[in-house]
């Protein structure tokens, strides 16, 4: 069959068309890509088609070296599936074996190689390369004075970064093929399958567009319906086409983004490294997402993972569906078996938990998941690796080149916590890894890492939260039956002598603060009776209330406190429950009145949850530290709230409670300390201009 590009008198003829031809082999080197990439001498995109073969001696290459035979093979094909001719084509010498290659491939036109090896990479120094054409050989015919080939060449080399669409070549194939319908259709034994991508006409080439309502199941993960060819003719894009600026302009978005988390998507976007420490509401995770998702679109970067507790990873995805519908998502989880395929998918953004992160990091440094070099990697509710362990071991341990932590509590104990999420966060690959310690050193770095942000400074419009600590006297028997546990307790403590231990001090206090929610021989409850009471009032106020506990039991727990409510048809929520328990439980308490109570214990329900829908939040007991009441209370106390979010945090009088409330106390002064009034200088990162341009506005 002859090759169209040997009949120069064709009518589809375009003066200033160029054609820059690409073959890169796959990283296994058993294949090789090769495409050819036609635009107007000014870098427009034209016309692009691309294919594939596995590398095989068993072609017929007539004494020709094996690797030279497959790439004139795949030359031809481009050749013959082009849909129009031009007046000229680059190759780089590096992909081209030789220079007789353009002559036995008879395509009747000028045929430049270029060198040296990276054609788009110039030196700097003009004094040694005064003219580009120095880099150009000519393989086949050289334009004559005047020709059409020889102005398109003149018109090439007037760019800054005249080689630059042999780079685009390359990531448009790179993207082509990571799609699993493209890869799997040009790997059919025995067919060469050329793929040529025409122009949009009614969407011409232009970043990233969404289709947010084209969501389908592929392979077992959700996977959006894009336009593949969209997808490739955003990166064929000139330059100029695909700006930063504009990429922010044309990116849609479901919602508008406040000030100040534009700020932060900001700071995300131009800090490789840092600790993200809004508090709890402020949407660290849509922020997060969308510097994700503009970095994406900038083709800056390919790879992200997402680790954050196994709870909220259903969240990460409904977010990310919703802020950033292009991005593929998927979730690590299930057997082991299910999880080697899951890291191996393709997907623009893996989720996975701390638990299971850990267990399969392994020990085998040449697993996927430790050799793999991932371009972002973010640790979410980041506080889950402030003690050095084999969790954050694993997190520290992976390769990376942005590392971002999401936590509103950096320090819920003490300042080594803070050194380990630090550790984390201030990597860099160049370099040993970091050790950080309690003192200046850390402080110093903490402070140009981290970014908070408080409510109060940020959200003119939330309403306020008002926390009531409430003392409560036990009921009779109650204090009988604690006065009793723990006079035994104690004496129970000092006839172990030197073999008591803080085990031993912990089960005791856990005993008597289990009896403070509940008398264990009657039931009886003076702080659940009272909570019955205010809710009773709330409820035909049109109130939702959410009751917290560590403890689930149903004797001085959750379970507990479900049952003493129960004409309120309560929730609830506790780790042990299935996910789909839990999000049924969320939607019927969002969507219907009649479910005025959800009682969640703390460690489950504190984190990633959204249930503005109530107003009042009960703490039937207190927790070691405030923290992590803080962030239970925020479930309700964040953006979308419309209401005065009460607090009610109870304590009996003359228990250890009251003691526990002291220690509380101090670890609150030590995070105002730390934490509270930490951050980044933004006044001095970004321009206002960059600032809002990353949305499209112009102010």
């Amino acid at each position: 069959m002859p090759i169209p590009f040997d009949d120069l008198t064709a009518e589809s003829n375009l003066h200033d068309t160029v054609a820059w031809l690409r073959f890169v082999k796959e990283e296994d080197g058993k294949s090789i890509w090769a495409a050819l990439f036609q635009a107007s001498a000014q870098g427009e995109p034209l016309d692009f088609c691309f294919t594939r073969v596995d590398i095989s001696a068993q072609r017929p290459s007539h004494g020709e070296d094996p690797g030279q035979a497959d790439l004139k093979y795949l030359a031809k094909s481009l050749f013959r599936a082009a849909q129009r001719i031009p007046e000229l084509m680059l190759g780089l010498a590096n992909e081209i074996p030789a220079t007789t290659f353009a002559n036995d491939l008879r395509i009747g036109l000028p045929f430049c190689l270029v060198r040296p090896f990276s054609p788009s990479r110039l030196l700097a120094d003009t004094s040694e390369v005064n003219d580009h054409r120095q880099q150009l050989l000519w393989a086949a015919r050289q334009p004559s004075q005047g020709s059409g080939a020889h102005r398109a060449l003149d018109e090439v080399m007037q760019s800054d970064d005249p080689f630059e669409p042999f780079d685009r070549a390359a990531m448009c194939m790179t993207e082509a093929f990571a799609d699993s319908r493209v890869h799997e259709l040009t790997s059919v034994s025995g067919l060469n399958t050329v793929i040529t991508l025409s122009p949009l006409p009614e969407r011409p080439a232009t970043p990233l567009t969404t289709e947010r309502e084209s969501v389908q199941k592929m392979n077992g993960r959700g996977r959006h319906n894009l336009r593949l060819a969209e997808q490739l003719w955003a990166i064929l894009a000139a330059p100029q086409q695909r700006s930063p600026s504009n990429m922010g302009i044309q990116l849609e978005w479901p919602g508008e983004l406040m000030p100040f988390q534009q700020d932060g998507v900001g700071t995300l976007l131009n800090e490789p490294r840092l600790l993200l420490a809004d508090d709890m509401g402020l949407g660290k995770t849509i922020q997060a997402i969308a510097a994700i998702r503009i970095l994406r679109a900038r083709r800056a970067i390919r790879s992200c993972l997402v680790v954050a507790p196994a709870s909220v990873l259903d969240q990460w995805r409904r977010e990310i569906a919703k802020w950033a519908p292009e991005l593929s998502a998927i979730i690590i989880r299930g057997p082991a078996a299910d999880r080697s395929w899951q890291w191996a998918a393709e997907s623009d953004v893996t989720l996975v938990s701390y638990d299971t992160l850990r267990s399969d990091f392994g020990n085998n440094t040449q697993s996927p998941i430790r050799s793999r070099e991932w371009d972002i990697v973010v640790a979410d509710e980041a506080q889950r690796i402030k003690n050095r362990n084999h969790t954050s071991n694993a997190l520290k341990g992976l390769r990376r080149v942005r590392s971002w932590a999401l936590t509103g509590t950096p320090i819920e104990n003490h300042e080594e916590e803070l050194a380990s999420i630090m550790e984390f966060v201030d990597h860099d690959a160049k370099s040993p890894p970091k050790r950080y310690h309690p003192g200046p050193a850390l402080l110093e770095r903490h402070r140009e890492l981290q970014l908070r942000r408080k409510k109060g400074d940020v959200l003119e419009d939330l309403p306020p939260k008002q926390e009531t600590k409430l003392t409560i006297d036990l009921y009779p028997k109650q204090r009988a039956s604690y006065d009793k546990a723990e006079r035994d307790g104690i004496i129970y403590l000092k006839s172990l002598g030197a073999e008591v231990s803080i085990v031993h001090v912990l089960e005791l206090i856990v005993r008597l603060k289990q009896i403070c929610n509940a008398d264990p021989e009657t039931g009886e409850s003076s702080k659940l009776d009272d909570i019955k009471d205010r809710i009773q009032q709330l409820s035909a106020q049109g109130h939702k209330a959410l009751v917290f506990s560590q403890y689930t039991s149903d004797t001085a727990g959750v379970a507990a406190a479900a049952r003493y409510l129960r004409e309120f048809n309560p929730l609830t929520l506790t780790g042990d429950m299935p996910q789909h328990q839990r999000t049924a439980a969320i939607d019927r308490f969002k969507t219907r009145d009649e479910y005025k109570v959800m009682a969640l214990s703390l460690r489950a329900g504190g984190l990633g949850l959204n249930l503005q829908e109530a107003s009042y939040v009960f703490h039937l007991d207190r927790w070691w530290n405030p923290a992590i009441e803080r962030q239970a209370e925020d479930r309700s106390h964040r953006i979308g709230q419309t209401v005065k979010v009460n607090v009610i945090k109870y304590s009996c009088t003359g228990t250890i409670e009251e003691r526990i409330d002291q220690i509380l106390e101090r670890k609150q002064d030590l995070f105002d300390q730390l934490i509270d009034d930490v951050s980044l200088d933004l006044s001095t990162q970004l321009s206002r201009e960059e600032l809002f341009g990353l949305f499209g506005l112009d102010r």
